[in-house]
């Protein structure tokens, strides 16, 4: 593979502004070549705003465009699935905006698919890229912070109630506030502290939801947005997550809050996403008190972003790029990867699950 990774974006709204196209930028071995949206006067938008890049309505062109090495699919949560096969069967290298799917069986599929074809496969999940959780994870890996016992998360929005379009109907979405934030905390709670054997889950939906911003009526909402869960990981560990897109008086500029935590025998490590490049730390039976992250973790390694540059809680999305284009140039495995995207489904999945039938739920999350 060239060090040249030509680039196609499927799905030219807010994600690949905000994330995807300024990671593309920045890494040398990455050019956008072509983007795919079926918004004509948004294709238009973006060939001005990012050109020169060829154009399309139809993904199943730049899926087949052989001057296209790797795509970004950053569509509705229904058409991953779709999308994805087709550029996998086209022998593209492919990242997936989370949920992969709309369940645990699409996603997996889409693995089994991109190991089987020999491609690289990323679930962008972007939370694992903020320097805080880098470090955090390092204080986890290296025993810093002794034996994991307790994580615990809260991601809380201040969003308006009025429609959030496909994103509110169960057949396009799958879920709301679970799928859409609390999956990415199921996510790199596994990533700190290995996979999660069983849940009891909760959700709830408090906004009909069935006006747009307009006032115009809509179909009502059909999904959560709220989400809770326990959950006990196979090494014993346990952990408790909340979601909600309704915490009033959190919406900090859109920023909204975060907070996740893991607690070990010896000592305890906090991040935040207002401030990503400090973790809140006691170790030696000290306090809690705000740490700089180091510099080696404020990047990924080899990112060329400069550390202190941009707004922090924004800038560390970029490396995602620069992961699944590494992980092309260098032929490996690109973490996360669809397994790890289907891992986090099968949570998912198993907490609507355990709330429907009220019961504790063992993961089933065998990827065949």
């Amino acid at each position: 593979m060239p060090d040249n990774v030509r680039i196609g974006i499927i799905g030219a709204g807010a994600v690949s502004e905000y994330h995807h196209v300024p990671g593309i930028r920045i890494d040398p071995r990455a050019e956008l070549v072509a983007v795919c949206d079926p918004n004509e006067a948004l294709l238009k938008q973006r060939e001005h705003d990012w050109g020169p890049v060829r154009t399309t309505t139809d993904y199943g062109k730049l899926a087949a465009d052989s001057d296209v090495d790797a795509v970004i699919i950053a569509t509705p949560n229904f058409t991953h699935r779709e999308i994805a096969l087709a550029c996998i069967a086209a022998g593209k290298h492919v990242m997936c905006e989370k949920p992969l799917g709309l369940n645990f069986a699409e996603s997996a599929e889409m693995y089994r698919a991109a190991r089987d074809k020999g491609v690289r496969h990323m679930t962008a999940f972007t939370y694992r890229f903020a320097p805080s959780m880098r470090y955090v994870r390092h204080l986890v890996q290296t025993g810093q912070l002794g034996e994991p016992r307790h994580f615990r998360s809260q991601r809380f929005l201040d969003l308006p109630e009025t429609s959030w379009g496909w994103r509110q109907y169960k057949k396009l979405a799958g879920a709301g506030d679970l799928f859409d934030m609390t999956i990415h905390r199921i996510d790199f709670a596994q990533d700190l502290m290995g996979p999660i054997k069983s849940v009891c889950g909760a959700v709830a939906q408090f906004a009909k939801r069935d006006r747009t911003d307009r006032g115009e009526p809509c179909e009502p909402s059909e999904v959560d947005d709220w989400s809770s869960l326990i959950g006990v990981f196979a090494s014993g560990a346990v952990g408790v997550w909340e979601g909600s897109t309704l915490m009033k008086g959190y919406h900090n500029d859109g920023l909204g809050y975060e907070w996740a935590e893991v607690n070990g025998s010896e000592g305890s490590a906090a991040y935040k996403l207002t401030d990503p490049d400090h973790v809140i730390l006691g170790l030696g039976g000290k306090p809690m008190r705000e740490t700089a992250v180091p510099r080696e973790f404020l990047t990924a390694p080899g990112s060329p972003r400069e550390p202190g540059k941009g707004i922090p809680s924004v800038v560390f999305r970029y490396d995602l790029v620069w992961e699944f284009v590494s992980a092309i140039v260098e032929q490996r495995d690109a973490v996360p990867g669809f397994d790890h995207g289907a891992a986090a489904q099968a949570v998912a999945d198993a907490v609507l699950e355990s709330f429907e039938e009220q019961k504790w739920v063992e993961i089933r999350a065998e990827l065949g």
